[in-house]
């Protein structure tokens, strides 16, 4: 028994079966997962590059770096709701993970962004 589209009895019989893009989405998120792992490396342990200040707040210190920034503007809000200040300097390694997650759903979200917008331009040029 063959995996031909013709063969599928799930796939109803005239409709294309469209490829399963379960490799490009399990790539999407682990490079997306990786990044914000590695941001956080960068912020609290100085792994492997040290980064100052400035480059941090910059337009391209903000990008790279933006899902442990993201991470770092929640526990802002967090300590400004709560009206004072939190001591991560011993329980931290919760960000890595939250920012690994967060990054790895920005990776996720580009994806089927870019996806979405490439289905809408191939149908809008009538291919």
């Amino acid at each position: 028994m063959s995996n031909s589209p013709a063969h599928d009895p799930a796939q109803p019989a005239g409709l294309p079966r469209e490829p399963r893009p379960s490799g490009v989405l399990a790539a999407a998120v682990g490079l997306g997962g990786f990044w914000g792992l590695v941001s956080y490396t960068i912020l609290w342990e100085g792994q492997p590059v040290q980064v100052n200040r400035p480059f941090v707040e910059s337009i391209a210190g903000t990008l790279l770096l933006l899902p442990a920034r993201i991470v770092i503007w929640g526990v802002l809000l967090a300590e400004e709701i709560a009206g004072r200040t939190f001591d991560l300097s011993s329980n931290n390694l919760w960000i890595g993970l939250v920012a690994s997650m967060l990054s790895a759903a920005i990776g996720l979200g580009v994806l089927l962004l870019g996806r979405g917008a490439t289905r809408r331009t191939i149908r809008s040029r009538g291919t």
